[in-house]
């Protein structure tokens, strides 16, 4: 059975009844960048739905997909690739490499018998704990050809050479913190790069108990302009509160745990906008809840004494 894609209409809907909170500018801007260059990079704080956005696109396209956590010892094109042991003769395949084969294979076979080929999403998850340019150099000068000639190839080892073909398409989801590498100018050129954020609407979609509402939407827009959470930190907190009240924890001791817990550990660094933020935060939690505002009130000094704010 030859594949037919779905309309745009059509997979925006599909991923609107998960129940996802993307907005249609960005699965817009996700679908044409895919359409354009087939190597998509999504950038954005960590919980903000890159990864799942990935997953939902290609479910609701029916595109094969596979999923490669990148870890931040790579370091060569093996890593990514796999190896040829001369001792055995047998070549070691990786997820990334067998998912490259599998698709080479989807493309000969449909296109032998006239059919549309399935597409293949390959996503390299948090792919810039390592070096880009180090594991991925093969793949930086055929995505080039790709783009242009619609066909490349990369070589495995020796004479086993694989295609990377028109139904393939590679997608990277980027973490920008301390524990990252930057990206150079050529991964930029070679990519698509979408950053992944959620508006104060969005945000407040997501909050399901009534008693928080207000004093989290007061708490976002304290530190927004800052260090903005994701929506993976509300769901949290929402979940957290609802165990709470199973055991009879009252609502505000559960979410003072979660200020504590959740939001002012990622409190760190010079900005010298933390100063009126912290000022703000102070506001919001003075005489309601009691451990945060402690914590807080420790960070604003330390902020005011040495210029530098750090929960530990």
């Amino acid at each position: 059975m030859s594949y037919a894609e779905p309309t745009f209409d059509w997979i925006r809907q599909f991923i609107d009844l998960t129940g996802a909170v993307y907005s249609p500018d960005l699965l817009r801007r996700y679908h044409l960048s895919l359409k354009t260059r087939r190597f998509v990079i999504l950038s954005g704080v960590s919980g903000s739905g890159k990864t799942l956005l990935t997953r939902m696109y290609a479910d609701a396209v029916k595109a094969e997909y596979c999923l490669v956590p990148v870890a931040p010892n790579w370091t060569t094109n093996e890593d990514l690739l796999g190896y040829y042991n001369p001792l055995s003769k047998q070549y070691y395949d990786t997820d990334f490499s067998q998912f490259l084969r599998q698709a080479s294979r989807a493309y000969k076979n449909a296109i032998s018998v006239g059919k549309q080929p399935e597409p293949f999403h390959l996503v390299l998850d948090e792919m810039n704990l390592a070096r880009v340019e180090y594991y991925f150099a093969k793949f930086l000068s055929g995505m080039e050809v790709l783009t242009a000639a619609g066909k490349a190839q990369v070589t495995m080892s020796g004479q086993d050479v694989v295609d990377l073909p028109p139904n393939l398409y590679f997608i990277g989801t980027v973490n920008v913190d301390e524990t990252t590498q930057g990206f150079a100018d050529k991964i930029y050129d070679r990519a698509q790069v979408i950053e992944v954020t959620h508006n104060r609407d969005e945000i407040a979609s997501r909050i399901i108990v009534p008693e928080i509402r207000d004093v989290l939407m007061a708490i976002w827009d304290a530190v927004a302009e800052v260090m903005p959470f994701s929506i993976r930190i509300v769901d949290e907190i929402n979940k957290y509160i609802a165990e709470a009240s199973v055991i009879g924890v009252p609502w505000e001791m559960a979410f003072d745990d979660q200020i504590i817990q959740k939001i002012l550990p990622r409190v760190r660094g010079t900005d010298i906008r933390f100063g009126v933020m912290l000022q703000r935060l102070n506001e919001i939690t003075a005489n309601r809840f009691p451990k945060s505002n402690y914590k807080i009130q420790h960070l604003s000094y330390g902020f005011h004494t040495n210029g530098i704010v750090s929960f530990f």
